[in-house]
């Protein structure tokens, strides 16, 4: 999938790519085994932590942003109540110099700020970095976790928590989300209908910050109100091949038995 999402603020987006690893249907959502990319020039660096194999070109940068994976992968974790589940591997991450090498050596288009792909997040340092290891990582966990049941229709929410977990990693995407929420979204909502089933790519400008800013809404809300541990108890039996009704129902009784109930509760708490 790719987040076609360019905010003024950040000046950066983030392109999740997918590829088929074979030809059946459920592996066109997961994700290749090596990366198309080119890596860094000579003389790179590598910081290898318990959960990140990180090449930068400095000592200093290398340690730094691994430093930063790392909390960002505890507090995603955290917050998705994923908390007994163990990657199969630690993730790989590129930081290249600038934004003439990254679109050069990744092939990304012009808008894009940073790429998971596979087991890799491809970045490069600038203004949004820290909002776009906060974006894509939440992408490679959550597709790792989802495995090959995950399917189009959960687009809203690999997204949503995404945007979500981006905007507690940096305080510039937090504020930019809330604002999109209380001036596009607050006073005309998206039917969860069409959030579910829309496809950003083919809409305005406009309209993708307004699905992007509502999706990181809906799952922000979800995970609040019914904690971490529901949470992840729900994209579990997404995982086993529940609708997402049915797993709203068997993981919050008496909270929400369907996507409708929380579409109601959610634009309670959106117009206080």
């Amino acid at each position: 999938m790719k987040r076609l999402l360019i905010l003024p603020l950040l000046a950066c987006c983030c392109a999740c790519v997918e590829v088929p690893t074979d030809g059946s249907p459920a592996a066109a959502l997961s994700q290749p085994v090596e990366s198309p990319y080119q890596g860094l020039d000579p003389g790179y660096k590598t910081e290898e932590t318990v959960h990140f194999a990180l090449k930068a070109y400095s000592s200093a940068s290398a340690s730094h942003y691994a430093g930063l994976c790392e909390e960002n992968y505890t507090r995603i974790m955290q917050d998705l109540g994923l908390y007994s589940f163990v990657p199969a591997r630690p993730y790989n991450v590129v930081i290249y110099q600038d934004a003439a090498e990254y679109h050069k050596k990744t092939g990304q288009p012009d808008w894009s700020g940073g790429a998971a792909y596979g087991n890799a997040l491809l970045l490069y340092e600038g203004e949004g970095l820290q909002a776009t290891i906060g974006h894509e990582m939440t992408h490679l966990v959550f597709n790792e976790f989802m495995g090959l049941s995950q399917s189009s229709g959960l687009r809203w929410l690999n997204e949503g928590v995404a945007v979500y977990e981006e905007s507690r990693s940096n305080q510039v995407s937090a504020s930019f989300y809330a604002g999109r929420v209380a001036d596009a979204v607050r006073p005309n909502p998206i039917p969860f209908s069409q959030m579910i089933n829309l496809v950003p790519q083919s809409e305005s400008q406009r309209n993708v910050d307004r699905w992007y800013a509502q999706a990181g809404s809906v799952a922000g809300f979800m995970i609040r109100q019914g904690g971490s541990f529901s949470f992840s108890l729900f994209l579990s039996k997404l995982r086993d091949g529940a609708s997402v009704d049915r797993a709203l129902e068997d993981t919050y009784a008496g909270l929400w038995k369907n996507i409708s109930d929380v579409e109601r509760a959610w634009l309670l708490e959106i117009q206080r």
